[in-house]
């Protein structure tokens, strides 16, 4: 199929320019050109000023049954690096390919083969080369690991009020040690039969961690494992059931974060305290989540 749909005819890597930008960004659009999104552009533009921006895969064609040239692939970032002005980075390149199509169903073709969603670098791919910086990190499950970090993540974030890194860069925080024994230790926890584990369990996991490392490894894995033996309100039992009812709730009736968060702390804090929970209770929002014990 590709052999006859589109042929390439040409394929250059070139200085990238003000001058070369504004030809990009400024030709006829390709029938299929993706609609122009302000978050991805800003993306662009924050990878260029903090320097970690490289070259640009640029595509244009040219449909035989028009006569026309279209720009195929580099709308964003041509656009984007057109408005820089004065920042204009230097020495970058742009790869420009150039093809030949018949006509616009045949770009259709062209267009689906360029960052195609099936090579594309998925959060798992990348959390796993941060991960890989570090052997200590190599026998915990890599979606265990990346809970764990997201989740330490949203606890300084949602609870303490720490600055956390946005987007794919939160996975940095592969690089702080101190993380490391909590990531070992959700790695231990979490298996594929704990999927109800989100950000704001592990979260509470990373809070209770911080308290007694021993103690979180114990109530947390009770709660993964359905623990407590046969004792009538072990807070483990209860936050397990609270937390599988939660995970099979729908719409307006499925808890928020803040309140997945608030339930494990309640179930926490009545284990450190060796009390009796029968019930997680309502979520107020006046008082928010207890401080953990």
């Amino acid at each position: 199929m590709s052999g006859s749909l589109f042929k390439l005819t040409a394929s250059e890597t070139v200085d990238l320019t003000p001058q070369l930008a504004e030809q990009f960004s400024t030709m006829p659009a390709s029938t299929t050109e993706r609609d122009l999104k302000p978050k991805r552009v800003e993306y662009l533009k924050e990878a260029v000023l903090n320097g970690t921006a490289i070259s640009f895969v640029w595509a244009q064609a040219k449909v035989i049954e028009t006569g026309e040239t279209v720009r195929v692939n580099g709308h964003h970032s041509s656009t984007m690096l057109a408005s820089l002005n004065g920042q204009f980075p230097g020495g970058l390149k742009a790869h420009i390919d150039t093809y030949t199509v018949p006509d616009n169903a045949a770009l259709i073709v062209l267009f689906r083969q360029l960052d195609s969603r099936a090579s594309a670098r998925t959060v798992d791919d990348v959390s796993g080369a941060y991960q890989g910086l570090h052997p200590g990190l190599v026998s915990v499950p890599k979606q265990a690991a990346r809970k764990a970090v997201e989740g330490a993540g949203w606890f300084l974030f949602n609870v303490r009020g720490d600055p956390v890194p946005r987007g794919d860069d939160r996975l940095d925080l592969f690089n702080r040690l101190d993380l490391h024994p909590f990531i070992h230790m959700v790695g231990r926890i979490l298996s594929v039969k704990t999927p109800e584990f989100g950000h704001p369990v592990v979260g509470a996991m990373y809070g209770a961690w911080e308290r007694d490392p021993e103690e979180a490894e114990k109530f947390f894995g009770a709660v993964a494992k359905q623990g407590g033996g046969n004792e009538v309100g072990h807070p483990a039992i209860t936050l397990d059931a609270w937390l599988v009812d939660a995970r099979d709730c729908k719409g307006d009736k499925k808890p928020t974060e803040r309140e997945i968060y608030t339930a494990c702390a309640v179930a926490w804090n009545a284990f450190r305290n060796h009390r009796s929970l029968t019930s997680i209770g309502r979520y107020n929002k006046k008082k928010g989540a207890p401080d953990l014990d």
